[in-house]
């Protein structure tokens, strides 16, 4: 399932008290499920950032604040299901107080519905809302199949009832994909269905959790864990992964049913971001290194910083910022050492060639997208070119009617995915810039609204309220089509 969030927050925050006005700050999440009679329902999950709301006395005396919450679900602009509440935070006792969480749960049918959220701070009469289309699939009742997979931050079993309880366990969640330093572990909740009907009554079976990298694939070494079961109606899984060892970088969470036969039988992953402390093993060092005279000779001295800076495409998230605080530096001769440097890492056999086949593509995007005020490898197309490689197939639209200029670029496989599109526009009209609009990689812009914003050239007055308007009824428009298609 797709993360969609109000606002990002990774801190807990300080509340603030006084009458300065400032929009509630809240993540949200979902996260579909099955009953044992395979109804699906799903479960909406708020974390209110507590540094954002106003406090206001109670009844007793003590602070607390007051969030007005209305979620909707609509289909072709029918209301299916409408709820309107009010959360109240936990009573302020000291200084301080931690973020805090609501939980709802909707039985819908299968379908696609067009959900809107709306947040209310009460004491403050400040608000927020959010929109985005929600997929409800149906139950398969041929395979085993997993529920939505959620990231938690705890759980401990309990005999009480409540909407944090799910099969005897109390569980708070984990409402990002991005794990700092803080954190020593990932958890995860999910819910197998169908090994009953599909691998017998009483069999065992087992689950293996791994972590490989996002882009290659490559396993990650000794995080590695498993766990034996028995087949169920519905089998609950509560997971525990250690990271304290796993350097920054982007990976997936790898869960595998395996059979009796030891077959995988089910596979499933989930994407998250890692920011550590720890040196990746594989992390640049210009130390004790060994200039290779073929970058010395033919790399001139004072376009090192160039070259250096059209390595940030390729390169991973806690590289960047050594590269961008290097770059700040000007020390020419720190970049030169640690230009060679990475190309040894990159191809130990042939550093130099590796590098020479880079630069032709570098100076290739460079001819075909730079602008007058940005070279081509910073602008988004260049970007996405020199990172994932050339586009399988290309739609370019220069002069569509009640459309921006548009392209469409289909990679018909990136490491594990398949099939992914970026669409790059160009609202202007003047300069050769095309910034991305929306994309299917995860890590990239993903923005579902992009219909709207490629027609805002003839539809100025678009309502915002409505998901589906500016993405249809527009002549000789056929965004849509091309981008299915």
């Amino acid at each position: 399932m797709k993360i969609f969030k109000l606002l990002i927050v990774f801190t807990i925050l300080f509340p603030q008290i006084g009458n300065a006005q400032r929009k509630p700050k809240v993540y949200f999440d979902y996260k579909v499920y099955y009953t044992p009679n395979q109804k699906a329902y799903i479960e909406t999950l708020l974390q209110f950032s507590s540094g954002s709301l106003k406090y206001v006395a109670n009844q007793n005396g003590n602070l607390e604040s007051s969030i007005e919450v209305t979620q909707i679900f609509k289909k072709n602009d029918t209301i299916v299901v409408a709820d309107k509440y009010i959360v109240k935070s936990p009573e302020m006792l000291d200084s301080t107080v931690e973020d805090y969480f609501d939980i709802k749960r909707f039985q819908l049918k299968p379908d696609i519905y067009d959900f809107e959220i709306i947040i209310t701070d009460l004491n403050r009469n400040e608000s927020i809302s959010g929109e985005q289309a929600i997929e409800i699939k149906a139950f398969q009742d041929n395979e085993i199949d997993f529920s939505s997979i959620g990231f938690i931050q705890s759980a401990s079993k309990t005999i009480d009832e409540s909407s944090f309880v799910k099969n005897g366990y109390f569980i708070l969640p984990y409402l990002t994909n991005y794990f700092p330093p803080v954190n020593n572990k990932i958890a995860t909740y999910f819910e197998l269905y169908n090994t009953l009907d599909l691998l017998g009554a009483n069999e065992k079976f087992m689950l293996t959790f791994e972590i490989e990298d996002y882009l290659t694939g490559n396993k990650i070494n000794d995080i590695f864990k498993y766990q034996k079961l028995t087949t169920a109606k519905i089998v609950p899984i509560i997971s525990f992964l250690p990271i304290d060892e796993l350097a920054s970088g982007e990976y997936n969470f790898v869960v595998s049913v395996i059979n009796k036969d030891n077959e995988v039988v089910k596979q499933e992953r989930l994407y998250f971001q890692r920011r550590s402390n720890l040196e990746k093993p594989n992390s640049i060092s210009i130390e004790n290194l060994d200039l290779d005279n073929s970058f010395t000779l033919n790399i001139d001295f004072d376009s090192i910083p160039f070259f250096v800076n059209c390595l940030l495409p390729i390169s991973q998230r806690y590289e960047r910022e050594s590269i961008l605080s290097l770059l700040k530096t000007k020390d020419t001769l720190t970049m030169q050492k640690y230009f060679h440097a990475y190309w040894a890492q990159t191809n130990q056999n042939a550093p130099y060639e590796a590098w020479v086949n880079y630069k032709e593509k570098v100076f290739y995007v460079e001819k075909l997208y730079s602008t007058q005020i940005k070279h081509g490898f910073e602008t988004d197309r260049g970007r996405i070119y020199l990172k994932y490689g050339a586009p399988d197939y290309v739609t370019n639209r220069p002069n569509e009617p009640s459309a921006y200029p548009y392209q469409i670029w289909q990679y018909y496989r990136i490491g594990k995915r398949s099939n992914i599109r970026f669409v790059f526009y160009n609202p202007d009209l003047v300069t050769n810039d095309y910034p991305l609009l929306h994309s299917e990689m995860q890590g990239e812009l993903q923005n579902y609204r992009w219909q709207h914003d490629l027609h805002k050239r003839n539809s100025p007055n678009i309502n915002i309220d409505d998901p589906n308007d500016g993405n249809i009824q527009h002549y000789g428009g056929n965004a849509n089509i091309y981008f299915n298609d």
